[in-house]
């Protein structure tokens, strides 16, 4: 699309009218409806009444007279992620759960995970026995990177998450681990299909997790999976979220159970239902042309918010060669004073009617990690509030203090759709700017 582009230019050339938070005219038109989302496929539906009259909703029910649509999905999206092995589950929380205890560690081993994130990337090391040490995160990508690793406290894993659209240098990460006997575990859950020099997500560490809750761009409403190349992992990973039974290892026959009571480790109830895999097996088959469609979009968008002064559009590192749009991060790198980077998602909201936001609290000042709440995890919040006493995050605060980020749905739209994004950043930014 030229630069020139007619919606683009009137956005640049009204940017200093009223906002339409404070009553001016809005960018866009509020009745021309953005992307929806979720966007099922066609195929969602025939696999899910299939499913609705089979003799099968569940994982843990006997074999019918069809594979399951959780072992095709199993099978699908480890072809996707070039791994050899993936484990569903309920949810990208148990994924990362079952990921850091079939690693054996010890009680209260710490493990690092980034300030930017959601709290399950957190909170799931707390569940599995383990004490998270927060770590800041690099000020270009907002991952974590190899050097943002707390080498002093002896961490025994670190969950390396890739955020919003870039991916974190997971090859640098694990040559630094490797050195220091750390286990390297990426969170996916905002990068189904990014790839790192070729590599898709989830098979450079020793395990990928992801998850497929209604926002991501692979959903089923709710859902994750655990990816791995090792073949002493994957089995471990069966019995963790499927109370302590493996897949058989022969076909069986209608009316026998598919899973065994192997028992070597105790697990729980994770298993991913019929329903949901069904709709997965469906999404899976139109991901790559959706992250087609959001990849041309943010080239288009790029381009245009290139030429808005005070504001920059996150962007992946070089190395990174695909992209998986989760969020469209927007940085305002100054705000004048009375201003946050709320009023701005408030005010883009307004000239375009879809949601413009802030990022996730970091976990260093979220209310949603707070392990002392619970007794059951006293010892294990002993340690995590001693560690994090005179810890700070810059890096991470200042994401989310000058971010405003967008749903990947909206660049499911079309150029002149990201024409109105950019006027509406142009117009918000030129008042920033006074």
């Amino acid at each position: 699309m030229a630069r020139n582009d007619n919606r683009f230019m009137t956005g640049i050339a009204s940017a200093r009218t009223a906002l339409a938070c404070n009553g001016g005219p809005p960018v866009r038109d509020p009745a021309r409806p953005w992307p929806r989302w979720p966007a099922p496929s066609q195929e969602a539906e025939r696999n899910l009444l299939h499913v609705l009259h089979g003799d099968r909703w569940t994982l843990t029910a006997p074999l019918g007279r069809a594979e399951s649509f959780e072992r095709r999905f199993a099978r699908m999206f480890a072809r996707y992620t070039g791994t050899r092995h993936c484990v569903p589950v309920d949810h990208g929380s148990s994924a990362l759960v079952i990921a850091l205890e079939s690693l054996g560690l010890r009680p209260a081993d710490r493990v690092l995970v980034p300030a930017l994130t959601w709290t399950a990337s957190a909170s799931a090391a707390l569940r599995a026995g383990l004490v998270p040490v927060l770590v800041d995160v690099d000020p270009v990508t907002g991952c974590v990177g190899p050097d943002d690793l707390d080498l002093d406290v002896d961490a025994r894993a670190v969950v390396a998450v890739h955020w919003s659209c870039a991916m974190a240098d997971i090859p640098a990460i694990a040559d630094v681990a490797d050195r220091h006997g750390m286990v390297v575990v990426e969170d996916c859950a905002q990068a189904h299909g990014a790839e790192w020099q070729g590599r898709r997500a989830g098979s450079m560490g020793r395990i990928g997790c992801f998850s497929m809750q209604q926002g991501k761009v692979l959903t089923c409403g709710e859902g994750g999976a655990v990816v791995t190349d090792d073949d002493a992992l994957a089995p471990r990973l069966e019995e963790l979220r499927a109370d302590s039974r493996r897949h058989r290892s022969d076909s069986g026959r209608p009316g026998e159970q598919e899973l065994v009571e192997t028992g070597s480790i105790m697990g729980v109830n994770f298993c991913l239902g019929e329903f949901q895999a069904a709709v997965l097996c469906a999404q899976l088959e139109i991901l790559d042309r959706q992250h087609e469609v959001r990849a041309r979009n943010f080239a288009v968008l790029a381009a245009l918010v290139d030429e808005i002064p005070g504001v920059r559009l996150l962007r992946p590192a070089p190395a990174q060669t695909r992209m998986s749009i989760y969020e469209v991060p927007f940085v305002f790198d100054r705000l004048p004073e009375g201003m946050t980077n709320a009023d701005i998602a408030r005010a883009l909201t307004a000239e375009l009617h879809t949601s413009f936001y802030i990022t996730d609290t970091p976990l260093h000042v979220t209310p949603l990690l707070r392990p002392w709440t619970k007794s059951t995890l006293a010892p294990l919040a002993d340690q995590f509030v001693a560690l994090h006493r005179d810890r700070t995050f810059p890096n991470a605060s200042r994401f989310y203090e000058h971010s405003v980020v967008t749903h990947h749905s909206t660049l499911l739209g079309s150029e002149p759709d990201m024409a109105d994004i950019a006027a509406a950043v142009a117009k918000v930014a030129a008042l920033v700017q006074d």
